[in-house]
């Protein structure tokens, strides 16, 4: 396929440039992949600062070659130029074949054929890939402004201010880690973990409820956190990352880079954090309090990661001083980009390395030159991709040019340049014959036409003769090829032992695989005893749990009944300690009424109403005074009623109608 630059608009060849620059992504993303693996392999015991630089490195390593292919293949879409003697040439570079026919010999890199298809399927296919890439690209762009739309907009609503003590703290927690910024810390009802929000003035929001739940040692340790998100500017490197995450989607190597960055970030966090805290205990108990809190209090994941085992593997970097090692699934991919990276070396490296593509002149015979095969008429001058000086040029522009010579020293020449067509033979150098545009020139007006044609022939010399000098060079490239292919076959021979050493250790694998298979299978059964006797064991412990909840419930039963009575026995003790202030009182009026009594009953002795206290009844009132049944005197009911009722609600009785007694106030004191 011929791509004619000149015909083709600004927009073709950018979406030609967009396409192939994804292409070129893909293969250096395996290496991005591979450096990766070896950065987390050799800085195991360094610091999450260290590897979060190499790694940030590497990002911006990926961008910056990214965006020079692109550049690169931008420009290389102008594929048509001219010679330094001005003739024209035209090649589609992703499609220039070795074509040997007639004198004349084409020599082109030999690219691995899955390579060249990928290439061509990518020209002929750049319009639909760049509109799939630039829609999914839009879906995820809406879908960031949305979340940057959310975030933006936590920050103005349901939000409080805390007290002065908190705003008092979180300015020494700034001080300490000379943050120059003006942050903010303030309370959301938004959110349920702890959030930064901005790049100029950032804001750190904690969850309504977290500072009444927490220590204050474990809400600073958190705080310290989130400032150290601040010092070091994340959020801004956090847009960064988003915004290659949805142009490289599809790019698995960018993706887990960026997810590594993420990991690599929080660990940096946490280590600014605790250096001003100066104890990791404090730090650790506080991602367990804040994990408790959170699992309590919300339906949400941490904030610190989705990943479930997220906290373990921070508290277990803290504790040990080691950073997490790559896992089995990232160690497949980092081994896969290896091994597709070398495969992928190996397919170019077979390639002939030549830097060039040229069309040269191959003279067999001195006195003939025949003219190119049928692929076309155009002298292909040399293509090199770097930009050379410029050299003084002829006034002369060939367009075409066939030459053909016989043994008699006679040269026909069938020329376009200048925009005309010349038709000429020479014999011996001297021009007998010349046509231009198909008009035969008389002889006598050949001589104002030398000049041109002298000009014409100078160049096709000078051609001829820089096509042996790339004819040269291409015979010694070939033969430095030789050499190459000598060497192939004898790394193939090596490859076929390597192949018979590879056979048998085949088998040997095998019989392994079938011991391996033997235990497997004994692994298998013990596995299956395993499972048993663990659901056994969960049966019982299920039981256990069960009687361990209806124990509790019963001792929460029992201390119930237990603070119960002792509220009771404190209410008795009360009780009986009025019981006793009463019964003492009423022993006190027992023996007033007893010394009333006696006293009365001495009165009426006394007075000669009765001799002795025997068979004796009466009852003494405000009303009246009834000894034995008889009514008294009003004068001796006035005299004792003044010495012995006391209040108008009082009498006295004395085997009076079955009752003997003192009433008084409600209450009747009996002997």
């Amino acid at each position: 396929m011929h791509f004619d630059i000149i015909s083709a608009s600004f927009v073709q060849k950018f979406i030609h440039a967009i396409c192939l620059t994804f292409m070129h992504s893909l293969w250096q993303g395996l290496f991005v992949a591979v450096f990766a693996g070896l950065i987390l392999l050799l800085t195991k015991k360094s610091a999450p600062a260290l590897r979060y630089n190499l790694l940030s490195f590497l990002l911006f390593a990926f961008l910056i070659t990214n965006g020079l292919t692109f550049a690169w293949e931008l420009n290389a879409q102008n594929l048509f130029g001219k010679t330094e003697s001005g003739v024209t040439w035209l090649i589609n570079r992703s499609e220039v074949p070795t074509v040997t026919g007639g004198n004349y010999l084409f020599s082109s890199a030999e690219e691995s054929a899955w390579i060249t298809a990928i290439t061509t399927f990518c020209n002929a296919n750049a319009s639909i890939i760049v509109a799939i890439w630039l829609l999914i690209f839009s879906v995820k762009s809406v879908r960031a402004a949305v979340g940057l739309f959310y975030i933006q907009n936590i920050k103005k609503r349901k939000v409080s201010e805390v007290t002065d003590h908190w705003n008092w703290r979180f300015s020494a927690l700034c001080q300490k880690l000379k943050i120059s910024q003006r942050a903010r810390l303030m309370e959301s009802a938004m959110i349920s973990v702890p959030i930064v929000i901005g790049i100029l003035k950032p804001v750190v929001l904690l969850p309504v409820g977290m500072l009444a739940n927490l220590s204050v040692a474990q809400i600073e340790a958190i705080i310290l956190h989130e400032l150290a998100h601040i010092k070091r500017r994340d959020y801004l490197v956090n847009l960064i990352q988003v915004c290659c995450e949805n142009v490289f989607f599809f790019n698995p190597a960018i993706l887990w880079l960026s997810y590594l960055l993420r990991d690599e970030r929080e660990h940096c966090c946490d280590d600014l954090a605790m250096s001003v805290m100066g104890d990791k205990t404090s730090f650790i108990h506080a991602l367990v309090s804040f994990q408790e809190y959170n699992m309590a209090g919300s339906r949400l994941e941490m904030a610190f990661s989705k990943k479930p085992n997220h906290l373990l593997d921070r508290i277990k970097r803290i504790i040990y001083n080691n950073n997490k090692p790559l896992n089995a699934m990232e160690k497949l991919f980092v081994t896969l980009s290896l091994v597709t990276a070398i495969a992928l070396s190996a397919a170019v490296s077979q390639a002939v390395p030549v830097k060039e593509m040229t069309a040269v002149f191959r003279q067999e015979k001195p006195e003939i030159v025949s003219p190119a095969p049928a692929r076309s008429n155009v002298v292909v001058a040399a293509l090199d991709t770097l930009p050379k000086k410029k050299e003084r040029r002829s006034n002369t522009e060939i367009h075409s040019a066939n030459i053909y010579s016989n043994e008699e020293g006679v040269s026909t020449y069938h020329v376009h340049a200048n925009g005309k067509e010349y038709e000429m033979i020479q014999k011996n150098g001297k021009t007998t014959s010349l046509k231009v545009d198909g008009r035969q020139i008389p002889e006598s007006e050949m001589a104002s036409f030398q000049p041109e044609i002298d000009k014409i022939i100078t160049d096709i010399k000078i051609e001829h003769e820089k096509a042996e000098i790339e004819r040269g060079k291409a015979e010694k490239m070939r033969a430095e090829a030789e050499v190459h292919r000598q060497e192939a076959e004898v790394q193939r021979k090596k490859a076929d032992e390597r192949r018979a050493e590879a056979e048998v250790l085949r088998g040997q694998a095998e019989k392994l695989r079938a011991e391996a298979d033997q235990h497997r299978m004994a692994a298998s059964k013990q596995r299956e005893d395993a499972e048993v006797r663990r659901t056994e064991a969960e049966q019982h412990r299920t039981v256990a749990n069960k009687q361990r909840a209806e124990a509790d419930a019963q001792r929460a039963q029992a201390e119930k009944h237990r603070a119960e009575a002792e509220v009771h026995r404190a209410e008795a003790d009360e009780h009986r300690k009025e019981a006793e202030v009463h019964r003492r009182e009423a022993e006190k009026e027992r023996q007033a009424y007893e010394k009333m009594q006696t006293g009365m009953i001495n009165d009426l002795i006394e007075g000669g109403v009765i001799k002795d206290k025997s068979n004796l009844s009466y009852k003494l009132s405000q009303e009246e005074l009834i000894v034995n049944g008889v009514k008294q005197s009003e004068e001796l009911h006035k005299k004792l009623k003044n010495r012995y009722i006391k209040d108008k609600a009082v009498e006295m009785v004395y085997n009076f109608s079955g009752r003997t007694g003192y009433t008084t106030t409600g209450f009747i004191y009996t002997k």
